[in-house]
Parts: structure tokens; sequence; C-alpha cells
């Protein structure tokens, strides 16, 4: 049986320790680039079993149809925003996902935080220019992070910043005052969580109803000292207007690891503003959330061909009509 493995830009899953047991039982390829629709096409028409890292290869309806031959879709995390579920259970492809890596986002936003109230990309900069700065940092004791949304990373941002002596408030689209209550969090409206936060962070999915959470009118509420930070998608934010509050001083500063276009275009305004910190979408990417993807992903795989118990199914339907002889 073929198995494809897509999208392993930092070769790591080339080089992980569970790729010659899968090897023993498939014939695995593994491929390390971005190729054409057309190329990506010729190499996953014939597979059976895929392996995509994260959302870096979009399943679209056109894609899923091209593969005739395959029998499993072995997702790299749990977000399927790139990935047409619908359509590939009413092709009958199993679709199984992985835990993700809430903790590694957690890290990084309180990176951001951290780097914006020391000044440290700044201050490292000018010390390396020979320069020493007195600088009076931002302490964050005492200081209030709002959270949009409390899921699985905001309830870590929430518990992170608790350790740091901080008041945390939150407000999400589905989030109740209970829910907040139960993480020790105080719960409050958008516009009182925009008004009284001196960091905001953005937690939540993207879905038609948050998109462009934040545009010009939320900016207008924001405290002028507030700091930004986006590690959820981009187009929670509307970058143009947030390009003017940065601009216009109308809130301190961003902390930024996402994007309405990505790669960011080398002549994007954000990349010249002193008042961000900008990251290239590596919230998720650490040694610790590679391993558990690939180790996670190999036991879905193994489990589904060699053992007969498939595990992690998103789409558990779908077995459940090839049992019955419905297959498609």
């Amino acid at each position: 049986m073929k198995l494809v493995i897509l999208d392993d830009w930092e070769h790591l899953f080339s080089a992980h320790p569970r790729l010659e047991e899968l090897k023993r039982h498939f014939d695995v390829h593994i491929y390390d680039d971005q190729p054409s629709h057309g190329t990506l096409i010729s190499r996953i028409q014939d597979a059976d079993i895929i392996l995509p890292i994260r959302e870096r290869t979009s399943f679209t309806k056109p894609v899923l149809e091209s593969m005739k031959n395959v029998k499993l879709i072995a997702q790299t995390g749990g977000g399927l925003a790139h990935l047409d579920l619908e359509e590939a259970t009413r092709l009958g492809i199993p679709v199984a996902t992985t835990p993700g890596g809430s903790a590694s986002v957690v890290e990084l936003i309180f990176g951001l935080i951290l780097s914006h109230a020391r000044r440290l990309p700044r201050l490292d900069e000018e010390m390396k220019a020979g320069e020493w700065t007195e600088s009076v940092g931002f302490g964050l004791e005492g200081k209030t992070v709002g959270i949009i949304g409390l899921g699985k990373i905001g309830s870590g941002v929430a518990k992170a910043a608790q350790a740091f002596g901080m008041n945390v408030i939150a407000w999400g689209p589905r989030l109740t005052e209970e829910r907040a209550r139960d993480k020790g969090v105080g719960y409050v409206s958008f516009e009182t969580l925009l008004q009284n936060s001196h960091f905001i962070v953005t937690a939540v999915r993207l879905v038609p109803e948050t998109r462009h959470l934040l545009k010009k009118e939320q900016f207008s509420l924001m405290r002028r000292d507030a700091f930004l930070v986006n590690t959820s998608r981009g187009e929670i934010v509307d970058e143009q207007a947030l390009i003017e509050a940065l601009e216009t001083k109308r809130i301190a500063g961003a902390g930024l690891d996402v994007f309405a276009e990505e790669p960011l275009p080398s002549d994007n305004p954000l990349r010249k503003m002193d008042n961000v910190i900008l990251t290239p979408h590596i919230g998720w990417k650490t040694d610790t959330i590679f391993n558990r993807f690939f180790t996670s992903a190999a036991e879905n795989i193994l489990s589904f061909f060699v053992e007969g118990k498939p595990i992690r199914i998103k789409n558990p339907e779908v077995l459940e009509r090839k049992e019955k002889g419905d297959n498609r």
C-alpha cells in the first residue's frame, strides 16, 4: 500500500524514528516541497494513505475526487479548515486527526507579550549595535489581559497570566459566564474587554462570525497602551484597520504570527513598523508538537490497517457505511 507524506518542509518527519516502522508495512513517499496543483494530483491520485502536515495542503472537492484509491487521510493536528470533511464523508474517505499543539501556541503568545513588555527586540538590536540603553519595562503584574475565546489556547493563556499575577477577563461568541468562572476568569462584554485590557489576545477559530472581528470600530475602543496578540488566523483582524491603528498610535503595538496573506508580502507595511513584533506562523511549530503529530498519525495508520481498530476518526459514519457494505 502506498503512503504519501506531504509538506515535510522542515524535514522532521523524514528523520522521525517511527518512520522505519511505517516503511515495514507501507511503500512510503515523502515530499518536502510546495507543489503545483498538477504535481500534487499526480502524487496523490494513486495513494492509499495520505499523511498531510497541518493545513499546508487544501483538500477541496476536486482534490478529494482525484484520489481514486485513498483509504485514509491521516491528518496531523485537529483542525480541518483546509479539508472539506463533508465531501470526504460523501466520498467514503475516513479522516483521522491527532492531538493538537495548544501549549506551544500559549508559549508563543507569552513570548510576544514579554517581548513587548520588556522591549526585547529593540534592546537586543541596540545592544548588538554597541549601545547600552536605559530602558524601563512594562510590568505584567496587576495588568489586565483580555482573552477573546476561552478554549484550550485561551484557557492556557489565562492560566499563564494568572501565574504572572495578571487580571484576566474574557469574552467569546459562545463563551458563558459559568465556563469563565470555572477557569477563574472574569466574564465581560466584548466592549468592556476592549476598553480595559492592556493586552488583548485572540484565541478563537476563524468562522464567518469571527472574520474581521476586530476592525476600525473595535480599535477605537482600545486603550492607547493596548498590545494586540493574534496567533489565531489573520482574517480575524481587519489588517488595514490594524495598520491604521498602529500607524496613528491608536494602540501601542501588536504581536502577530498570522496574516491575511501568507507568506506576508515583502511590501506589507507591517514589516517596517517598530511597534510590531512579527513571526512567520510558528505558533504550533515546536519539536514537541512535530513529534506528537507524527507519533499520533503513525498510531492512527497502524491501528487502521495493521490492527484493524480505527482510532480518532472524525467521520465514523464512513466506517459504519463500509461495515454495511455501502462502499463508494
